[in-house]
């Protein structure tokens, strides 16, 4: 199965958020499953300088022109491999060679992002069918929509494959909206402008494009997939949703078992396992020690890392260790993003200097000392798509305390008195997205540690029990692809990697 996996960032070579861990550890979980895997992505200014640091050999690779904006760009790509994949970067200065991958550091989204990332998806099945690269295409969120409006479109801007097309939607919050005469400028013409394709309130929205037009939608988790088809998490397009509805699944995102693994952490104080948990102490100690924090084994240290927005519910946070400060719990906190919710982190910092810790900005490291020495993660989210950090917690034994929706739902099970009894939990789990219900659970978290530590041991080495491999996913995803190359009517011998 050839797979052609085209995405707007990919680590280590960009990156803004979580979509570059998925293009990277989920092509290389289906390279293993036997995929010929091909990663197309544009060579950023951040991609360039990573490609040279890394030191791999590229070849170029051309294709004959698309036209985009108006003009004939030319499409041109450095090749390498890494991870059992093929790499691909879509080399245009002008489209690409900019400080950051959709906007200035710090500004507003770059004007032309049609022009951009529409020569992404054209350049991409320009390659791919001169090169012979796509049995399937998968796509990934807004920048890449336009690929299967084009390989529906009667003429393309790029050379079409007789291919399906897979349409992943991470996060449906950012739709790539545009104007009605980016059409034109993505090479469409006014066909495509109407309800039952890319026009929505009389403008353009790349998003719709990709729901309307793939073969197959999938999200990030299950309970994702059913949440975006209600007006509350719809983002507006949840009639187009549910008239979608037949073709979209849910898959639950991986994590890097590899990157992220408690006994071979180069980042952590100690190694540990659920068999030996004995290096998980020391490295809390070293966790409070680098946090400023009074060291104290028995103190029940709480964690969060991630941006600085309302989605990610750090305002409830400090609420909530308002209520529980008493109590003497540890907070670390570790992110960056909007200024009045980091001024509310500084103000809890500043009220309670023994208990809490403060980090702006991001640090590798200290995130994953942040993972291996907490007790508990808390990840109040309002929505998530999936989620990463809670599945990392439960890989180090840090039970997360989570808002049930989306991704966390999927992933934690609520402690509960039976659910623990039977080793079947992995978390705890709040419905009501507000600071009392947050500190509601997170009580029960900390009277569970402190009235039963062997409770809490057993459920702390039940969460690392958990396969949150990306070879689970990676299987679902290839059963998908051959759905789609092969249909029923070709029957089974036709199947296979």
């Amino acid at each position: 199965m050839r797979v052609t996996f085209v995405t707007s960032e990919v680590r280590p070579f960009s990156q803004t958020g979580g979509l570059a861990d998925v293009s990277a550890a989920l092509p290389a979980a289906l390279a293993a499953l036997g995929c010929d895997m091909t990663v197309i992505s544009p060579l950023y200014q951040s991609t360039a300088a990573a490609l040279a640091a890394a030191g791999l050999p590229l070849e170029d690779l051309a294709a004959p022109p698309v036209r985009i904006a108006g003009v004939d760009q030319p499409v041109r790509a450095r090749v390498t491999r890494r991870d059992g994949c093929r790499l691909a970067f879509i080399a245009h200065d002008g489209f690409y060679d900019r400080p950051g991958l959709y906007g200035a550091p710090g500004g507003a989204d770059y004007a032309d992002h049609v022009a951009r990332f529409g020569h992404l998806c054209a350049a991409a099945l320009r390659l791919a069918g001169t090169q012979g690269w796509a049995d399937i295409f998968h796509c990934n969120d807004w920048q890449t929509a336009l690929l299967p409006v084009y390989l529906r479109a009667a003429g393309p801007p790029g050379a079409a494959p007789a291919a399906p097309s897979v349409f992943t939607v991470h996060n449906l919050a950012y739709q790539g909206h545009a104007a009605a005469a980016d059409l034109l400028t993505a090479g469409l013409d006014s066909s495509w402008f109407h309800p039952g394709a890319l026009e929505y309130w009389g403008g353009v929205n790349l998003m719709k494009g990709g729901l309307v037009f793939a073969d197959a939608l999938t999200t990030v988790s299950p309970s994702y997939a059913a949440e975006i088809q209600t007006p509350a998490a719809g983002c507006g397009l949840d009639g187009v949703l549910r008239a979608q509805r037949e073709k979209l699944r849910g898959i639950l995102n991986g994590i890097d078992v590899a990157r992220w693994n408690p006994a071979d952490d180069e980042y952590t104080a100690a190694p540990f396992s659920a068999r030996d948990l004995t290096g998980k102490a020391h490295c809390k100690r070293a966790l409070q020690e680098r946090s400023g924090l009074p060291v104290a084994p028995r103190a029940f240290l709480l964690a969060v890392i991630g941006r600085f927005d309302w989605q990610k519910g750090l305002p409830l946070v400090c609420d909530a260790f308002r209520l529980l400060a008493p109590l003497g719990p540890q907070l670390v906190i570790l992110g960056s993003g909007d200024a009045g919710i980091e001024a509310q982190a500084r103000a809890l910092a500043a009220a309670f200097p023994a208990q809490v810790s403060l980090t702006v900005g991001f640090d590798e490291a200290l995130a994953h000392q942040i993972e291996a020495g907490a007790d508990a993660f808390l990840m109040p989210s309002a929505y998530e798509p999936c989620g990463l950090n809670q599945m990392y917690s439960q890989r180090y034994g840090t039970v997360p305390v989570v808002h049930a929706t989306g991704g966390l739902k999927d992933t934690v099970v609520d402690a509960t008195a039976e659910r623990l009894a039977a080793g079947t939990a992995s978390g705890f789990r709040f419905d009501v997205f507000d600071s009392a219900h947050l500190g509601e659970a997170t009580l029960r978290a900390w009277r569970l540690y402190e009235a039963a530590p062997d409770a809490w041991r057993g459920l702390a080495t039940a969460c690392m029990g958990l396969d949150h491999s990306w070879a689970r996913s990676a299987r679902a995803y290839l059963d998908l692809y051959r759905e789609l190359r092969y249909p029923a009517a070709a029957g089974p011998e036709s199947r296979g990697a």
